[in-house]
């Protein structure tokens, strides 16, 4: 459980800010710009195993183009899937690459907000960051809030890329809440502890939702 919770408490922050910097990048009115919306979309609906094994293969300490890249600067990479303190960092990041999902929905939310509230804000003389701030920020936090919601109820369920890359190791540094239900279920055919834990994931999920759901009063904005 506190394997998934430093997933989650890591890489949910972290999905949202990319999706959304990358969603004002893609809002851009520049020339093949649906070239890059499909390029970022892309890895989403991909083959989650396929991504996974060339993810495996970016992050290998011998040929891994990480280290490779790292090498040209004269920096030692580490092996990633082989330490304890990088083998869940490394699948964070592997699970921020494929974010594509919350790019749209971030996208759909800024295209959404009226251009004449920018106009007016233009007019008073805003800059640019005082735009994001005071006008994208406050109309986009539904989408942010739907894309948070979402992206917690993903990340406590995370086990495909720990299974297949690490199978929970290194010393179980990446051995999550959902692999011991699979392990407990399907490997030592313990059904009845499988079912009490996947219960209690319930559990804990739902609090966590309501408890966020009880504190986006205080920072999503609705126009309405």
């Amino acid at each position: 459980m506190l394997n998934t919770l430093y997933f989650v408490l890591v890489s949910v922050p972290a999905s949202l800010l990319m999706s959304f910097l990358i969603a004002l990048l893609l809002n851009q009115k520049i020339k093949g710009v649906g070239f890059f919306r499909t390029s970022f979309y892309i890895p989403y609906i991909t083959s989650g195993v396929a991504v996974t094994l060339l993810w495996g293969w970016i992050f290998n300490a011998q040929f891994g183009f990480i280290n490779y890249f790292l090498s040209l600067f004269g920096i030692t990479g580490p092996n990633w899937l082989s330490d304890t303190k990088w083998a869940m960092p490394a699948i964070i990041i592997m699970g921020i690459w494929t974010i594509g999902n919350s790019i749209i929905i971030t996208l759909a939310g800024l295209q959404d907000i009226p251009e004449a509230l920018y106009e007016s804000a233009e007019i008073d003389g805003a800059s640019s960051l005082v735009k994001i701030t005071q006008i994208t920020l406050p109309l986009i936090t539904p989408t942010l809030y739907f894309n948070l919601i979402m992206g917690i109820i993903g990340g406590f369920q995370i086990f495909m890329q720990p299974y297949i890359l690490t199978e929970g190791g290194p010393s179980y540094s990446t051995y999550t809440y959902m692999m011991h239900i699979y392990n407990s279920g399907f490997k030592y055919n313990e059904m009845g502890y499988a079912s009490t834990l996947a219960w209690l994931l319930f559990v804990v999920i739902m609090i966590i939702t309501l408890i966020v759901n009880r504190t986006s009063r205080h920072w999503v904005y609705y126009d309405n």
